[in-house]
């Protein structure tokens, strides 16, 4: 991602749950050892993003968000992948994230690639309310 994206990132955002500010955005470039990705439409329509950084063996996926004219088509999947194998390359072993227990799109998403709950965390959402499933899945 780049300075120029952040527009279209924050415009996808706003159709999102949980969607974040031009700040936490930004601030994701800054980040020292963080990666952020965009999928793009052959035509530059930014159709979705993600964001997560690496820590010694450890990563965290922050964010992953696609726009909803695009979702369903692969997008966040082949995101995932990418930021996966660019974690793996970077000498990262293992990788979590936090999910909405209700978000069954996203949950079939991780399942399916692997992932496996490690934890759980009682009303950690708002705006709707709702809890967090803490999952792992080792990077390649």
């Amino acid at each position: 991602m780049m300075v120029g994206d952040i527009p279209a990132v924050v415009t996808l955002e706003a159709s999102c749950v949980s969607s974040w500010c031009v700040g936490q955005v930004e601030s994701e470039l800054e980040r020292k050892t963080g990666l952020a990705l965009v999928a793009c439409s052959s035509f530059g329509e930014v159709q979705g993003w993600c964001c997560g950084f690496l820590v010694g063996p450890d990563a965290e996926l922050l964010k992953i968000a696609i726009s909803p004219q695009w979702r369903r088509q692969g997008i966040a999947g082949a995101l995932l992948q990418e930021l996966c194998c660019q974690f793996g390359e970077r000498n990262g072993e293992r990788i979590f994230l936090e999910v909405r227990s209700l978000n069954n799109p996203a949950l079939k998403l991780y399942t399916k690639r692997g992932w496996v709950q490690v934890g759980y965390r009682k009303n950690y959402y708002s705006d709707p309310v709702d809890d967090a499933l803490v999952l792992i899945s080792k990077l390649q």
